[in-house]
């Protein structure tokens, strides 16, 4: 019998930002789909934040007795990637020609604990840093097109798939 002490788990019961990686559905066009995706993932990622928001309505009147009264208007989504660039990186590649050609992409959270989410999105900035003493890093903002999915009960990021398994 060997000696030892006990050791905590301390990360057991919490997702670390390190567990979710960002894909975009992009492949050869005859077999990557919406419903039969290719992710690909887009390498170098630092951030890849994921914001709802509802516009807000204000239906305060003059029986509110002096208290405003507000309602979540139209909801929205973005989201902010942030990352080191990655010579040769296809993901990062396949969103900048987005950017350029002005078309939506098909992206995906994937976690680790089996949880993702889906949409389509606009990218509304893309820039890039190339500082002379410091890894040259991008930065890209992208508007939600519609209400996301979310997928819960994944193996992997193979199935988030039209038909998987959704919130």
């Amino acid at each position: 019998m060997s000696n030892g002490r006990v050791k905590r788990e301390a990360t057991a019961d919490k997702l670390q930002g390190k567990e979710v990686l960002l894909y975009i559905n992009y492949g050869d066009t005859t077999t990557a789909t919406y419903d039969a995706p290719s992710w690909t993932l887009i390498g170098g990622q630092t951030t890849a934040d994921f914001d709802m928001s509802a516009d807000s309505i204000d239906a305060s009147n003059k029986s509110s007795n002096g208290w405003g009264e507000t309602y979540a208007g139209i909801k929205s989504t973005e989201l902010s990637l942030e990352g080191i660039i990655c010579k040769s990186d296809e993901g990062y590649t396949a969103l900048k020609d987005a950017f350029i050609k002005g078309e939506a992409v098909d992206l995906c959270r994937y976690a680790a604990n089996g949880t993702a989410d889906r949409n389509w999105y606009n990218i509304t900035e893309l820039s890039d840093s190339t500082p002379h003493d410091d890894m040259a890093t991008f930065s890209v903002t992208l508007a939600g097109i519609g209400a996301p999915t979310f997928y819960t009960g994944l193996s992997s990021i193979d199935d988030v798939r039209a038909g998987a398994a959704t919130l």
